[in-house]
């Protein structure tokens, strides 16, 4: 059998009696207190907190899927990096690590109304901080712990964080996707999505999803870590937080925010000095530069795309602010102690801003505090200071899986041009405003490219969706088969994806969905596996979305039965070879079609 199309080949579709590997579940124990390494063949398991202590390393491998039980309050599912300790999460665009909740079938099942599943990611280390988030004393060397989590005895110092090392190394993060975290402790305290408290300049944090937290995306407690090419999609509170002195400098930043649950996304950026005192040492110093922010876009909307307070010296610059009610909101203490101020005010520069709220399009209209120490308006009224009230004409805007998202600035946009330098450790100077200029650094390896977000598109550099020299946009192959009781009866079919782009794959093992042609003997629940090689990198048992029927339709497949037990994945392959197994669970036995097609 082949395929005609020039990036999509099937090389063997066949019933073979032959073995498979199997991946397994392995549950995390509570303490990892030796260099270990999680591998991708594997799904790891976290029930409750598990701390990588005792000086060890924890390396989890490209393409690894950890999981978090359902829970919260004490019992919150939660992987914490303690001080000393490091996480090698060095992920790759293709194979990206995953943190999410046991629900997630990685198909697009759950969304971004499924917040709170479980924990999240926490990582502490040994810079240096300059308060205690409780207003108590910070002590010498200022120490804390971290918000979110409840412990006792022993376990209170795995909670610490905070030192003296400001060139601290806690490892690397790397093309890695947390998602549906944030439990509820008690009353207003979740966990962040990802949280760094005392982490030090020696870490790497690059290419890092954070998507459907109930509380902040990403917060930064302290630390001098730099950061760079981060995501928060759909968080419950803020994209961005920082706080007790943290001094780093973060780039290429891009947030989506929402309204669809009970807690709106709330703040772009929050920026935090200090607790108690307001002078205390040492003053945080952050600069945000090259971000994209949308904000929650509804009329009835009140968010606002920036809070600086709490003697924080602040510099915001190159970025791009839509959606928003109101640009910024910068509070009296904002310079430290109110009639003793230690801290310049906010350098506020090189940024377009544009509101849904026509009315709000104007400097005072923007202006979240029109009284206060400072006055925001004169921010966009200072021309010299180049913040425009101009719409910023991304490609298209879009807060469902539709493939409309594109966050990329059109042609002829004030975006690509204008952008100040900037300089600092970890900041590069380039010629456009905002997070992204021609190319979606985001597409491919986050859950908003595939669960169905991000515009296909915009991938590239062009604005065509169909791939060049693809023989067809959408383009089929199918086999039907029988599908054994014994190990080795299942039905395997081999594809290829061709050529030197990934390529979107929407693949389905339909077995009950087949009874509407008369079919009989159809295996009733079907499971289905792929394979790279002899590693499985991707499964589905019963499927579900909105994602799955839109492309369904979309390229010409019957459509299936809510609630029917058919397989169906959705997912972003690279070049190469892969392998397709259908089997039956708990030893069923019965006919199935499988299909594969091919998504421009």
């Amino acid at each position: 059998m082949k395929l005609a199309s020039k990036y999509l080949a099937a090389v063997a579709s066949a019933l073979l009696l032959a073995g498979s590997a199997h991946a397994a579940n392995i549950i995390a124990p509570r303490t990892i207190t030796a260099n270990t390494t999680w591998t991708k063949n594997n799904t790891y398991f976290l029930e409750g907190y598990v701390f990588v202590t005792g000086n060890a390393t924890l390396t989890i491998q490209p393409g690894t899927v950890v999981k978090g039980r359902v829970s919260s309050g004490a019992s919150a599912a939660a992987l914490v990096v303690t001080r000393g300790s490091k996480i090698i999460a060095d992920g790759t665009k293709e194979e990206p690590i995953v943190f999410t909740s046991e629900l997630d079938q990685l198909n697009g099942n759950l969304g971004v109304q499924d917040v709170g599943l479980w924990g999240g990611l926490i990582i502490l280390g040994n810079a240096s901080i300059n308060s205690r988030a409780n207003n108590q004393p910070a002590g010498s060397p200022a120490q804390d712990q971290v918000e979110g989590l409840s412990v006792t005895g022993a376990e209170v110092e795995y909670a610490t964080f905070g030192g003296t090392n400001d060139a601290d190394n806690s490892g690397v993060l790397r093309y890695v996707s947390v998602r549906h975290g944030g439990a509820r402790i008690g009353g207003d305290n979740e966990i962040n999505g990802i949280t760094l408290g005392g982490v030090g300049s020696g870490t790497v944090m690059e290419y890092v999803e954070v998507f459907a937290n109930k509380d902040d995306s990403f917060e930064w407690f302290g630390g001098t870590v730099n950061a760079r090419y981060l995501v928060s999609a759909f968080g419950n509170d803020d994209s961005f937080d920082v706080d007790q002195g943290y001094r780093g400098n973060l780039q290429f930043l891009f947030s989506i925010q929402t309204d669809i649950t009970a807690d709106r996304g709330d703040k772009g950026i929050e920026w935090d000095g200090a607790t108690a005192p307001l002078d205390a040492s040492p003053r945080a110093k952050v600069t945000i530069a090259n971000g994209t922010f949308i904000g929650i876009g509804t009329s009835g909307g009140s968010n606002t795309a920036v809070n600086i307070r709490d003697a924080v010296e602040a510099t915001l610059v190159n970025s791009v602010f839509v959606n928003f009610a109101k640009a910024i909101d910068i509070e009296d203490d904002v310079r430290g102690p109110i009639g003793n101020p230690i801290l310049p005010a906010p350098a506020i520069s090189n940024n377009l801003w544009w509101s849904h709220l026509s009315a709000n399009n104007t400097a005072a209209g923007l202006n979240a505090r029109p009284t206060g120490a400072i006055d925001s308006s004169a921010y966009f009224s200072n021309a010299t200071l180049d913040n425009q009230i101009a719409n910023a004409n991304l490609r298209s805007i879009s807060y469902t899986a539709n493939r409309q998202l594109d966050p990329r600035p059109a042609a002829g946009s004030a975006a690509l041009t204008g952008a100040g330098t900037v300089s600092g450790s970890g900041l590069t100077s380039v010629s456009y405003k905002g997070a992204f200029s021609t190319t979606n650094w985001a597409a491919g390896w986050t859950k908003l490219w595939t669960d169905g977000y991000f515009d296909l598109a915009s991938a590239g550099t062009t604005d065509v969706a169909v791939i060049p020299d693809s023989a067809s946009k959408f383009v089929n192959i199918a086999t039907r088969g029988f599908v054994g009781s014994a190990a080795g009866q299942e039905l395997i079919a081999g594809f290829v994806v061709r050529g030197t782009q990934a390529q979107t794959v929407l693949i389905r093992v339909v077995g009950p969905g087949l009874a509407q042609f008369g079919v009989s003997g159809t295996l009733a629940d079907p499971i289905l596996e792929l394979y790279q090689g002899t590693t499985k990198i991707n499964e589905n048992d019963d499927w579900s979305g909105q994602q799955i029927v839109n492309l369904s339709a979309q390229v010409g497949a019957f459509a299936l039965a809510s609630g029917s037990r058919d397989a169906v994945l959705v997912t972003n392959l690279q070049p190469g070879g892969y392998t397709v197994q259908a089997k039956g669970k708990a030893g069923t036995t019965g006919s199935v079609i499988l299909e594969v097609y091919e998504v421009d």
